[in-house]
């Protein structure tokens, strides 16, 4: 039996499989998460419409071809913390770091997403999810530009040779 694409370390059939077929049901918003990624993973986009919050199911199903990314391959999905969301939670928070490689690059998306339990049973809320801002720390800083030779000014001699000045001959 395969492991879960979710990282539960749990095999398929016992894991999201059941909920993504419809032969069972999320407890918590971290398993619907998980469910949700390994969707992701599998490109099932009518378990994501089916597990959206009511009012964004059309919205989502408009979506589909923006939001699936056919390059993706799902590598690793990471639980970075939850808020609620248990059995007995009307609503919950997921934190998450999903990595994938695409066009041959590793990849992350950071998520921290909302889910609401409605009629018993688990949703995920697009509109009430955000992408948090990247820490300063980790973003890439530009790479310093040094030069190998004195910059040549506009009025200095042409470094061609002809004696003109610079702005007079190879601008």
């Amino acid at each position: 039996m395969k492991d879960c694409p979710c990282g539960s370390n749990f095999p398929y059939t016992d894991c999201c499989g059941p909920l993504i077929r419809g032969t069972g049901f999320a407890d918590t918003a971290e398993d619907l998460m998980r469910s949700r990624y390994t969707a992701f993973a599998e490109n099932n986009w009518e378990y994501l419409v089916l597990t959206s919050h009511p009012e964004e199911k059309k919205e989502m199903a408009r979506l589909e071809s923006d939001l699936v990314d056919q390059g993706a391959d799902w590598k690793k999905l990471e639980i970075v913390g939850t808020r609620s969301g248990g059995r007995e939670d009307s609503e919950g928070q997921v934190d998450f770091v999903a990595h994938y490689v695409k066009n041959g690059a590793p990849q992350t998306l950071r998520e921290s997403s909302r889910f609401y339990k409605i009629n018993g049973r688990w949703v995920y809320s697009r509109k009430d999810s955000t992408l948090p801002p990247v820490p300063v720390s980790s973003q890439k800083k530009p790479k310093t530009f040094v030069r190998d030779e004195a910059k040549v000014g506009r009025n200095d001699p042409c470094p061609c040779g002809s004696g003109k000045k610079y702005k007079k001959c190879c601008i």
